[in-house]
């Protein structure tokens, strides 16, 4: 047992070292899939990226513009905004019904053993629209994260591959008057070289109705959460393409009574996403 002990002390401190010696040369991805990391743009920077998504209902495909900008190396805020029916056969737009707005601050730096700490608020969902009727709540598809808190710890594997592991805590402003606890997701990053790097994330949903037969009264089913994967090409400096894949295991529902089962509840299906940003400084 104490061999064992040793080892994994000996792993701890190797990774730790080599998270440390390398800090200036990893690059912390700010977001996941969905999901925030403790990762930030840095001061004088700036980000606007395009956002296309399939939207379930008859609208067409969403778009979402956004634009994030590093005001310090420790504090981000960023606007987005778009709609659904702007790419598409769709005679109608259904816009957003208000803009998502981003602010988040680095309270602390990644150390040796510690992870990095970011804190936030962000009320931009995705996946399009989501209604009373059909969702059992107004907002997004996918909930916005609201007010989070973020950690990530950063390694470099054999002097090459970059990987974080990064774990959010967040409290949803939708739908506030039937969740009593918080969400928590969590992810890994892996940057294969310099130019691509792959996501995964699961977001446990508790703060959602998951599952396809359950009531309206039910949330908090760890076991029904949403699995993604992203993959990042930096094809240029500035330039980078990505595809996301949402929900693998189609467990986000809908509501589809019939006169048998009033609360029947049926999954929407994984979803595809293509996101185009551009990265520069001022």
């Amino acid at each position: 047992m104490k061999f064992f002990n040793k080892v994994i002390n000996v792993v701890v401190i190797v990774l730790s070292a080599s998270s440390l010696l390398h800090a200036s040369s990893l690059f912390q991805p700010y977001r996941l899939v969905n999901v925030h990391t403790a990762g930030m743009l840095p001061k004088a920077s700036f980000d606007i990226d395009f956002r296309i998504y399939a939207s379930p209902d008859w609208y067409g495909s969403g778009l979402l513009p956004g634009v994030n900008v590093g005001l310090t190396d420790r504090l981000n805020i960023g606007i987005a905004y778009g709609g659904e029916g702007i790419i598409g056969y769709s005679r109608d737009v259904r816009w957003n019904r208000l803009p998502g707005i981003l602010v988040k601050y680095r309270l602390f730096e990644e150390g040796i053993i510690v992870p990095a700490l970011a804190v936030g608020f962000d009320n931009q969902g995705y996946g399009g629209l989501a209604s009373e009727g059909m969702y059992g709540y107004d907002g997004y598809i996918y909930k916005s994260p609201g007010f989070f808190a973020a950690l990530s710890k950063n390694y470099l594997m054999f002097d090459r591959i970059q990987i974080g592991f990064h774990g959010t805590v967040n409290y949803s402003t939708e739908e506030m008057d039937e969740i009593r606890w918080p969400n928590a997701v969590g992810g890994v990053d892996i940057g294969i070289n310099d130019e691509l790097a792959f996501f995964v994330e699961y977001d446990f949903a508790f703060n959602d109705i998951t599952g396809a037969d359950n009531d309206k009264d039910l949330y908090a089913l760890p076991q029904m959460g949403f699995l993604s994967f992203g993959l990042r090409w930096a094809f240029t400096e500035n330039f980078l393409i990505e595809f996301d894949m949402e929900d693998i295991l189609e467990n986000k529902t809908r509501r589809a009574p019939t006169p048998a089962q009033p609360d029947r509840r049926v999954p929407i299906g994984w979803s595809r996403e293509l996101k185009v940003s551009y990265i520069s400084k001022f």
